[in-house]
């Protein structure tokens, strides 16, 4: 039966890692898995989450199903801190995911269910697994222009141009803070714009919201899904844990549907549903009873906001850092790495060749054309070092 079948490609983000982890030369640099990780090099568990883990496993006293729609309390808590504690709750429904990649992809499989035929597209550039996710749903990605890849900024002229094209027929996803891979981000004003755009034309949204808290904060960050919610009929946002809970490994998210009543918001919630029973079973039940017990406790919320501003303080000093020594180091003008780009992420104006010299020659590992992980730098010498590189393989 599988005699005719050979390999299939590894994945090239988890491959540059396993060839980092592997390269024996001491003075390699990660910066290209997207992973938060401090001055040693660890990933920390946040300190909320420690306390979080401690009162659930006193109390906990069942490891049965929490539901096909997952944690109640995980749910609620997320729709108030993804959209404040204003919106509107007959519109808005929750179904928790197997983080964000799972919530995006029970997203893509109801809209393969109930708008086939539709066309999706991506920004040029976007996080690669967008593109897989959405194909196994018999979706062929389209791209709409995004980033600027000779001033390293967003294209907006080409971007708003882009969607003024964009009809009923069309679903379009954005990143809702924190652009993977180029951490160039819409401002408030262009996110008026879109939404403007989007009610206009009618396309339907789904938004990639991985990363909030990791640009400027919990309220900024999450302007453009909150604006958009407040302004559009429908859209869909999926939303991870990982990154801004620290969770990597516990795979938790939610699909946030916005509908235009209560009875289409709840139709939509039970396509997810029944999307997710056929994928999953049931949602994991630990990762979201943590975030629960942080969201709801007012102290462990404070503390864990705290954190999480210092992991992003941390990420900004970092990009300082760079900007300086590449300008100091290269020449040139680098301050958009500060000015314009935002959360974990920076593409570095390198190519694909320049890349792999770097890998290969200065062991220094970045992904696709430039993308750096800012936070995969563990020390001022390590962001010297970087530069120094770049300035070689310029």
């Amino acid at each position: 039966m599988f005699e005719h079948i050979e390999k299939l490609p590894d994945d090239p983000i988890l491959k540059l890692s396993k060839l980092c982890r592997d390269d024996p030369r001491p003075e390699k640099i990660d910066v290209g898995v997207g992973i938060f990780q401090d001055t040693t090099g660890e990933t920390p568990v946040m300190r909320a989450v420690k306390v979080a883990e401690q009162r659930i496993w006193q109390r906990q006293t069942t490891k049965k199903y929490v539901g096909v729609n997952g944690n109640d309390d995980y749910n609620q808590c997320m729709a108030e801190l993804i959209l404040g504690s204003g919106y509107d709750t007959n519109r808005v429904r929750q179904n928790q995911a197997v983080a964000g990649t799972g919530a995006l992809r029970i997203v893509a499989e109801v809209l393969r269910q109930i708008a086939a035929g539709k066309q999706f597209w991506t920004p040029d550039p976007t996080w690669g697994n967008h593109h897989a996710i959405f194909g196994a749903c018999g979706f062929a990605a389209k791209t709409y222009p995004y980033y600027d890849r000779e001033k390293s900024i967003v294209n907006r002229d080409a971007f708003l141009a882009a969607l003024e094209k964009m009809g009923p027929d069309d679903i379009v996803l954005l990143h809702g803070c924190c652009h993977n891979p180029s951490g160039a981000d819409l401002t408030p004003a262009d996110w008026d714009k879109v939404a403007d755009i989007a009610a206009k034309r009618g396309f339907l949204p789904v938004i990639d919201l991985a990363y909030l808290g990791f640009g400027e904060g919990i309220e900024p960050d999450a302007y453009g899904v909150r604006k958009l919610a407040s302004s559009l009929e429908t859209l869909f946002i999926a939303a991870s844990c990982s990154k801004n809970f620290g969770l990597y490994r516990e795979r938790v998210g939610v699909v946030l549907t916005i509908a235009k009543d209560a009875r289409t918001a709840d139709a939509l919630r039970s396509y997810l549903a029944t999307a997710s029973r056929a994928m999953v079973s049931m949602p994991p039940d630990h990762g979201a009873a943590v975030v629960a017990e942080i969201l709801s406790d007012s102290a462990l919320r404070a503390d864990w906001e705290k954190e999480l501003n210092e992991v992003s303080a941390y990420i900004r000093l970092r990009r300082q850092q760079l900007a300086d020594a590449l300008t100091k180091t290269c020449g040139g003008d680098w301050r958009f790495i500060t000015d314009s780009h935002r959360g974990m992420f920076t593409l570095l104006p390198l190519g694909k060749e320049r890349v792999e010299r770097l890998r290969n020659d200065y062991a220094v590992y970045m992904v696709g054309e430039g993308r750096i992980n800012i936070a995969g730098m563990k020390s001022e010498a390590e962001v010297a070092r970087l530069a120094e590189a770049v300035k070689a393989v310029l």
